[in-house]
């Protein structure tokens, strides 16, 4: 029960998150009226904010005292605050252009925080509730599949709505948001009565400055080997997912010539792959490892995407084959890389004597929501300077070839870097099993010299 308890929260994390990635700045410039720069400068302003805040909350919530436990105050206040966020994000207003940036902007700001809130404890929660290491994928996969029930509500329940309300658009925005604001807030408050937490007994101290606390974790972690290497494939990941959220809609619509109709059918061809391979990732995972998973399927749609980039740009039918790849990619991306994330812990407690969940899982997700932040905001410019314009049904050459570089190319060379990286990566079942055992022998002072050959490999 506890498992699917966990696996709940993730419910509204996928449908707020896809939601948020895909649709908000399409719908600040399609609905709103505001100009690609100014609706991803929004979009980036308020994943700057998310950045700074994701670094302070791992770490506040490693040194939470509450007898709530840890983890559970900010996630409770995150699941009351979810519900009116999101139904005043996606509602529209009357106003001046500065008013719209202005009122966009804070509650931008505000839904990034408190997902930040939400989405870092959480994912920590899962390190200390399992500790296998095989337990921790079977976790991830049971979080994942609520996560893609979410991903449908975030990605093809919009196209649906706007359908229905077609002629009253604003309607169906706001519409939207009260349904993805009860989704989230219902999901969350079930995660949070059905989870008990464990207690950590090495969790850090608290300190007077935390920014300094949080820059010596982070120089910490970032000197053990395998967190570098993780570092690398995250930000990779980032990248390719980042422009092909942003990018999906403007390149069906105008590259494909695809409409809302049809462009939810690839959305739910996207969330058929995701069902289809969540059990088929889980098997590659536990027969080899997690990494060599995720090595073996971001190689292969890397060189895929390349090919189809210089071939079939223009073919729906390989263009739905590289959105099948890249589905199959991010499927098992998010089911695995919390899990292979959180055997960072026991490196970490082994090297430096600490369990830091909290830091661990905010460096992981500030370093991908500035890359997000980073992506949606160069995508906004060049997209502008490429002659875009939503007036025009059908548009320049240029916004063309611009949408077929950062949609297929630029994503696909990404995720060659990530599976180059994850080649790399020194951790698997058998040495990960060896430091575990390590690390109690240690903490009791007895001899662990048994173990050196496997925990050399992992940290040298």
């Amino acid at each position: 029960m506890m498992t699917l308890g966990y696996g709940l929260g993730s419910l509204g994390l996928g449908a707020t998150y896809y939601f948020m990635s895909a649709y908000f700045v399409v719908f600040l410039t399609n609905c709103v009226g505001l100009n690609p720069t100014a609706a991803t400068s929004i979009s980036a302003l308020a994943l700057m904010v998310e950045v700074v805040y994701g670094m302070t909350v791992g770490s506040f919530s490693d040194t939470c005292t509450s007898k709530m436990g840890r983890r559970k105050p900010f996630l409770c206040v995150s699941a009351v605050a979810m519900l009116p966020i999101i139904i005043l994000v996606t509602r529209t207003i009357a106003a001046s252009a500065f008013v719209k940036i202005c009122y966009y902007l804070t509650f931008a700001v505000l839904f990034r925080v408190f997902f930040s809130n939400y989405e870092i404890p959480y994912n920590a929660l899962g390190a200390e509730i399992v500790t296998d290491y095989d337990k921790r994928t079977r976790l991830r996969t049971i979080s994942r599949l609520f996560s893609i029930a979410g991903n449908a509500v975030g990605y093809i329940m919009p196209l649906v709505i706007l359908e229905l309300f077609s002629g009253k658009e604003k309607d169906g925005w706001q519409v939207m948001g009260i349904i993805l604001g009860l989704i989230c807030a219902l999901s969350w408050t079930g995660n949070i009565l059905l989870v008990k937490e464990t207690q950590i007994k090495d969790s850090p101290k608290k300190t007077r400055n935390i920014f300094k606390r949080i820059a010596s974790s982070y120089y910490e972690l970032l000197h053990l080997k395998a967190m570098r290497l993780l570092v690398l494939y995250k930000a990779a990941f980032s990248c390719a997912f980042a422009l092909n959220n942003v990018g999906t809609i403007y390149f069906l619509q105008y590259n494909l010539g695809l409409d809302n109709r049809y462009s939810s059918y690839i959305y739910v061809f996207t969330i058929a792959i995701f069902l289809t391979a969540t059990p088929v990732v889980d098997k590659m995972a536990m027969v080899r490892n997690k990494a060599w998973q995720q090595m073996v399927t971001m190689a292969i749609c890397g060189v895929s995407g390349i090919l189809i980039f210089f071939l079939a740009s223009g073919s729906v039918v390989w263009c739905a084959v590289y959105v099948g790849l890249l589905a199959f990619v991010t499927t098992g991306f998010w089911q695995l890389s919390g899990s292979i994330f959180y055997d960072i812990v026991e490196v970490d407690e082994f090297v430096n004597g600490k369990r830091r969940e909290g830091d661990i899982t905010s460096l992981v997700s500030v370093l991908g929501t500035l890359i997000t932040a980073a992506m949606v905001q160069l995508f906004g410019v060049f997209f502008e300077i490429s002659g875009f314009n939503p007036s025009l049904s059908i548009q320049p050459e240029s916004v063309l070839s611009f949408l077929n570089a950062s949609f297929i190319l630029i994503p696909a060379l990404c995720l060659i870097i990530g599976a180059i990286a994850l080649k790399l990566f020194p951790i698997n079942r058998e040495n990960f099993a060896a430091l575990r055992k390590a690390i109690e022998l240690k903490k009791n002072g007895e001899d662990y010299s048994m173990y050196e050959d496997e925990i050399k490999r992992i940290i040298k």
